[in-house]
């Protein structure tokens, strides 16, 4: 792996490349919040299919946590507590990648269950939390973890094609029957600010999708 070394003396030379070992990958194992919604679901079943060596989400709820165990994650924590649930689940290690659509505490919270040279995935703001405006970067800094994001509107507008790579190969694990849609609920169009309502309480499990009459 190459990368740029600061020299202690002056002049042209001060910036050198060298060549560092690369990193050991991780075991792959992933942490999934809001484990029971439509994208929890869904990308617990991708990681396993993926390869993870171990799949892990969190709920709100117990009858959440065995809702979601039908999507083959290896075990299921209620969200409080989760970062020490996830260390013993582990053996101290930490998994290598958190995705967190929850957001506030659950994500500050998220960097203590995460390994060496893993990351916080963010695609999602559900507690509706304020803005982290307190966010330790040295334990980041040394333990080389890393903390990224991923907004869909921003992807098709800048990486459109990129986007419809990623469509298509998701929908390839569907279509070959390694991923189920776990569709449970059904709204009329005129209804949809109830199905809103739903899922900003977090009473939502599964996919609820827009019924459209023609």
């Amino acid at each position: 792996m190459r990368a740029i070394a600061f020299k202690e003396t002056g002049g042209p030379e001060v910036l050198r490349p060298v060549e560092l070992p690369d990193p050991q990958p991780g075991r792959g194992e992933v942490l999934i919040h809001a484990a029971v919604g439509g994208v929890g679901s869904a990308a617990a079943q991708l990681a396993r299919s993926l390869g993870a060596a171990a799949v892990y989400g969190t709920v709100s709820t117990q009858e959440k946590a065995e809702y979601a165990r039908r999507f083959g994650y290896d075990d299921v924590f209620l969200r409080d507590g989760f970062a020490d649930a996830v260390r013993e689940a582990t053996s101290g290690r930490g998994v290598d990648l958190v995705l967190d659509p929850v957001g506030g505490p659950t994500r500050l919270a998220s960097f203590e269950a995460l390994a060496p040279f893993g990351r916080v995935a963010v695609y999602g703001e559900a507690a509706r939390h304020p803005d982290l405006t307190t966010l330790p970067v040295l334990p980041l800094w040394k333990n080389n973890r890393a903390l990224t994001g991923h907004n869909i509107g921003d992807l098709a507008r800048r990486a459109p094609e990129t986007l419809r790579r990623h469509t298509l190969a998701a929908l390839g694990e569907v279509a070959s029957g390694a991923v189920c849609i776990d569709i449970t609920a059904e709204y009329d169009l005129a209804d949809a600010a109830k199905a809103r309502r739903l899922l900003e309480a977090g009473e939502n499990r599964g996919k609820a999708v827009l019924r459209v009459r023609r």
